[in-house]
Order: C-alpha cells, then sequence, then structure tokens
C-alpha cells in the first residue's frame, strides 16, 4: 500500500472505529441501564468517540505488520487498555472528573480498565482486522481520492468540534466570567452530551 493511500485507511479507520465503538456504547447503555445516551465524546458529532478510533488506528498500523491472529488479539488488549487507561488519567489530571467508572467490575485498576473490557478489546481488535480491515484495505487503494474527500470533509468538521468539546469541559469544569460561554455550555447541555462524567473528589 502507498503511503497516501495508508494515510487514507488510517483515517477511515478512525472515524469507522470510532462508530462502531460509538454505537457499542450506546447499545450497551440501553441494554444494561435502558437508557439511551450520547457516547460520542465529542458535542454535535454523533457517534464517533475518539478513544475507539484510536484503538482500531492502533490496532490497525499493528495488523498491517503483523498478520498472527494471537498477536493481533494480544496486542489489542494491552494497547487499548494503555490507551482507555491513559485518557481517563489525563481526564482527571485536567478536569478532575471521570467519564466511566469500572470499580464495580471484577479485577479493575483504579476503575479506568478492567479484565473483562481488556479481553474484549482482544476480541473487537481480532474481527475488526480479520472483517473490516481487508476490505477497507483493497477499496480505499482501488477508490483513493473518494476516501480523500470523505475523510477530509469529517476532518474538518470533526476537529473544530473536539476544540469546542475541550474548551466546554474546561469552561463548564472552571467557570467562566462570560456569560454567552456559560450560557452555550451550561448544566443542560453538557449533561446531555457527557451523561456519565463525575466530579473525581480530592
Amino acid at each position: 500500500m502507498f503511503k497516501e493511500n495508508k494515510e487514507d485507511l488510517i483515517l477511515t479507520v478512525f472515524f469507522i472505529g470510532g462508530t462502531i465503538g460509538g454505537l457499542w456504547e450506546t447499545l450497551w447503555a440501553l441494554l444494561t441501564r435502558g437508557v439511551v445516551e450520547w457516547k460520542s465524546g465529542i458535542m454535535y458529532f454523533p457517534l464517533c468517540n475518539p478513544i475507539y478510533g484510536l484503538g482500531a488506528v492502533l490496532i490497525t498500523l499493528y495488523a498491517l505488520m503483523y498478520k498472527s491472529k494471537l498477536g493481533i488479539y494480544i496486542f489489542s488488549v494491552v494497547s487499548c487498555t494503555l490507551a482507555e487507561y491513559f485518557f481517563s488519567i489525563l481526564e482527571e489530571l485536567l478536569l478532575s472528573s471521570m467519564s466511566w467508572d469500572y470499580s464495580s467490575y471484577l479485577l479493575n485498576l483504579d476503575g479506568r480498565v478492567n479484565l473483562l473490557y481488556s479481553l474484549f478489546w482482544g476480541f473487537l481488535g481480532i474481527v475488526f482486522s480479520t472483517t473490516i480491515l481487508p476490505y477497507l484495505e483493497n477499496d480505499v487503494v482501488r477508490n483513493g481520492e473518494k476516501y480523500q474527500v470523505i475523510t477530509f470533509i469529517l476532518s474538518i468538521i470533526y476537529i473544530p468540534l473536539m476544540l469546542f468539546s475541550i474548551i466546554g469541559l474546561f469552561v463548564y469544569q472552571y467557570g467562566s466570567n462570560n456569560l454567552i460561554l456559560n450560557a452555550i455550555f451550561s448544566d443542560e447541555v453538557m449533561s446531555f452530551f457527557y451523561p456519565t462524567r463525575v466530579l473525581v473528589m480530592k
């Protein structure tokens, strides 16, 4: 695969992986708690969760080099668990909050990750690398320009909304003297986009 095709593939994988993850989180909340929640992590951009997108990218980069299913499974478990733990640490350090808490799960680490979900990451890695990824590899090579256009459009929407979301979280957490910002990032708005986010008591 040529370098430019690889970049197109990585961007495509990010958006597809993030969307699959967002759909899964939404379905899981519905099945386990009977609620429909916004699970994107990005305000006004439905479904594409950046942690799942990053996980899909990491798995893809590994699977493009190594085809061993056992290797892909182990790499998926380790890399995605570390990514999830890192994001949880980063959120707590910057915002004194957590958007998920696995304290009630068996064999969890600080409530940030747990064994069941880590093993599930491995399963997702195998399924993704053996079903979706081979199709995408071939199709991106054949239709590179189409993917360039699509991922470019998605990126110019996604990146500003990600920055907007980060600003919103900081304004909501630490407050602002600007009445307009406080209105934009009100309790009702932020509770909708981040329904499971809770403050960490120091």
